[in-house]
């Protein structure tokens, strides 16, 4: 399915009233004289994005927004992953990729499989947290300081 299906059935999703088959297919006819989307032609399938954005469906790049956090040390946790992020310096630049290294960072005896969620860190594991992350982007940026 092509990128432009997906993100129209993810826009119809969010406009009430195309719920039905039938007033789905009557809009799609309506906006292009297709009743199909996978019969229509890249502009076409435009023109229907277009028509959806106009009743209300939000564009995007499909990435979720997230609150921050109300919490100041885990605010500070994800600006450091940010920057972090932005440096090209994490593998896995994502928020799962945030959540395996607190994971890792914050497992001990008592807690082996450590916090899931950077939003449930104590302040003092946050500590730990950032303390790592400010160690790693250091290592990371003294590596690429070296190799120049």
């Amino acid at each position: 399915m092509s990128n432009a299906i997906k993100a129209i059935h993810a826009s119809r999703r969010q406009v009430p009233g195309l719920e039905d088959e039938e007033t789905w297919r009557d809009f799609l006819h309506q906006v292009t004289g297709e009743r199909s989307i996978r019969a229509m032609p890249e502009p076409a399938r435009a023109k229907v994005l277009d028509a959806l954005r106009a009743r209300g469906a939000k564009s995007g790049n499909g990435a979720r927004s997230f609150k921050p956090s109300d919490k100041p040390h885990v605010r500070k946790v994800f600006a450091i992953w940010g920057a972090m992020c932005r440096a090209g310096i994490p593998d896995n630049p994502t928020r799962a990729g945030l959540r395996a290294f607190v994971a890792k960072m914050t497992a001990s005896a008592e807690r082996p499989e450590g916090v899931g969620n950077p939003e449930w860190l104590t302040p003092e594991d946050a500590r730990k947290v950032t303390e790592a992350l400010k160690a790693w982007e250091r290592r990371e940026l003294a590596k690429r300081r070296a190799s120049r």
